[in-house]
């Protein structure tokens, strides 16, 4: 079943629905999406792993709310 988070912080927000083969569907606050297949998603994380890992280091997330949207 697939499962849907909305990520959040203040007035900004994306939609992540992540489907039972693994592929993300990724939705901004003006409609736009990106579809990621399970490959396409592994070697965009590990991208962004690489390249912003140090780019969070010095900045407070607790701002940030990650919350299950439900079905229904």
């Amino acid at each position: 079943m697939p499962k849907t988070y909305r990520i959040s912080k203040g007035k900004d927000y994306v939609f992540v629905t992540v489907d039972d083969s693994g592929a993300y569907i990724i939705k901004d606050n003006a409609g736009r999406k990106v579809f990621l297949s399970k490959y396409q998603a592994k070697l965009m994380k590990f991208g962004i792993d690489n390249l912003v890992k140090d780019a969070f280091e010095n900045v407070d997330t607790k701002d940030v709310v990650v919350e299950e949207v439900k079905e229904g």
